[in-house]
């Protein structure tokens, strides 16, 4: 019975033995494989993180060119601006050069009407001669003047003192002509209390002309003038003149108020 339990223990002591050398082989094949796999990994986590540290490289040199680039487009736009400035400045200047030709073009003309013996180089000598005659000109011209004016006061008052004569004249000779004056009532209206009377402006009656009728030696009342015409008067009758008992009629002498008084 021993000897059957020793078998047994060295039977069961030989297949832990084989179990445990499998074991440890299979054991040592997976740490093995797994050491392999980690180091495979390492390496493929090296490359990544090479990747990585590349790509990041890549975007920081895609961002300073990036950049770059911006600077560029400004240095692009202003030097642009700069160019359409240079463009304005040489249009301005075209204009100013063409401005210029032809104001030159305008001197030559002038130039070439100068008085014969008048040179641009003498110019500025001739200008101040001329000047000068001017000032002397013109000093005689004041005195000139000083005289006509002297002697235009005189015609003036020559000229008041015959006007003054002339007035006198016309107004005696109207005075002359309104003492003569033969006018008569033609027509009257008494509904509405005006008359006609045949003379008018060419008898020198005026709206502002006071006229009298009269009949005989009598005066009959007064006229206010409405109207004149060349050869008629119309003229409202004044009640509050009219003679007592007495009424104009056609007929009646019509004469200035001024000449009867």
């Amino acid at each position: 019975m021993t000897k059957v339990l020793f078998i047994l223990s060295a039977v069961v002591m030989l297949v832990a033995t084989f179990f445990a050398y499998q074991n440890g082989r299979a054991f040592a094949e997976v740490r093995h494989n797994a050491i392999s796999t980690n180091v495979k990994l390492q390496g493929e986590l090296t490359a990544a993180k090479a990747i990585v540290d590349k790509v990041t490289r890549t975007a920081n040199d895609v961002e300073g060119v990036k950049q770059e680039i911006d600077v560029e487009a400004e240095k692009v736009k202003a030097q642009k601006l700069k160019i359409a400035q240079a463009d304005n400045d040489t249009k301005r200047a075209q204009e100013d050069l063409d401005d210029r030709n032809k104001k030159l073009e305008e001197l030559k003309l002038k130039l070439a009407k100068l008085p014969k013996g008048v040179k641009p180089e003498t110019l500025v000598e001739d200008i101040n001669n001329i000047k000068k005659t001017i000032a002397e000109l013109q000093a005689k011209a004041e005195e000139k003047k000083k005289e006509v004016a002297s002697e235009e006061a005189k015609a003036d008052e020559a000229r008041k003192g015959l006007d003054d004569i002339i007035r006198k004249i016309e107004d005696r000779k109207k005075s002359f002509e309104r003492n003569g004056l033969m006018a008569q009532v033609v027509a009257v209206n008494s509904d509405w209390g005006f008359v006609v009377v045949n003379a008018g402006e060419s008898k020198g009656i005026t709206e502002a002309t006071k006229l009298l009728v009269t009949r005989g030696t009598q005066t009959v009342g007064k006229l206010s003038i409405v109207s004149v015409q060349g050869e008629r008067t119309v003229a409202n009758i004044l009640p509050d003149t009219l003679a007592e008992g007495m009424s104009i009629a056609p007929g009646d002498r019509v004469i200035l108020e001024n000449l009867y008084q």
